[in-house]
């Protein structure tokens, strides 16, 4: 497997679940954040700060 490819899988699956779960919605089953709130039943705000902390994880796994 290429080293990008291992370092995104153990990115993944060190988040945290809630913001794996927002983050595998909106980037790959297409959902918007309204679309997720409403999935998870969370406010759109929550959708968007658990997306901010899945990107900030995953930027910091780059390091």
């Amino acid at each position: 497997m290429d080293p990008e490819l291992r370092r995104l899988r153990r990115a993944l699956d060190t988040m945290p679940e809630a913001e794996r779960q927002v983050f595998d919605r909106a980037r790959y089953r297409d959902r918007d954040y309204i679309q997720i709130a409403t999935e998870l039943d969370i406010p759109v705000t929550e959708v968007e700060r658990l997306m901010a902390g899945a990107m900030r994880h995953l930027m910091a796994s780059d390091k």
